[in-house]
């Protein structure tokens, strides 16, 4: 008896476990204490949001690929209106950025992401798709990795997903500099 109720308890694990690869997961790390969620909204509110896009996972033209990306990202964060965009007008706080880098050739370290300079991806479509993002003042204020299985297009709803999740990580609601439970912003 003990035996078949390990081995159910095993066949439920493994079940659970493959019911989870067809999704997309994203993990946030932990905020810088540079970030606040009041310098975002600031920073961004009514504001244009200039965002970087590095990496090609579909093999698509790269300007259609961005836009695809960015126009996943509107409304998908606390706080006020921002257009995320990878041509910014002249409301951008040029001091502000967001950087979504897709399939990097290694893993980059947020100093990296941030820095401005060439970051090597890998462009093969097919492949299943890693996320690395920031949003970046000089340095790293805060920054989330993502992965989705190998997809067709940035309509796949595990795509929508993992962008819609990596956006709204990138801008938590609670400020890093202030206790567990002391939060000032509606929704916390």
């Amino acid at each position: 008896m003990a035996r078949s109720g390990l081995a159910s308890c095993g066949i439920v694990a493994a079940v659970l476990l493959l019911a989870g690869c067809g999704g997309s997961r994203v993990v946030s790390d932990t905020p810088s204490t540079a970030y606040s969620p009041l310098e975002f909204s600031a920073a961004a509110g009514g504001r244009d949001l200039m965002t970087e896009v590095v990496g090609n996972p579909f093999g698509m033209d790269r300007a259609a690929f961005g836009t695809s990306v960015t126009d996943l990202m509107q409304n998908q964060h606390f706080g006020p209106a921002t257009r995320f965009t990878t041509t910014p007008g002249d409301s951008a706080d040029p001091r502000y950025k967001v950087v979504m880098v897709f399939n990097p050739a290694e893993n980059v370290a947020n100093p990296q992401i941030c820095g401005g300079r060439p970051i090597a991806t890998d462009d093969r479509p097919g492949q299943p798709i890693r996320l690395q993002a920031a949003f970046c003042r000089g340095g790293t204020l805060t920054s989330t990795n993502g992965w989705a299985p190998a997809l067709s297009s940035p309509q796949d709803p595990a795509f929508r997903s993992l962008i819609s999740d990596a956006t709204f990580s990138l801008f938590p609601v609670r400020d890093p500099n202030r206790g567990g439970d002391d939060c000032r912003l509606a929704g916390c």
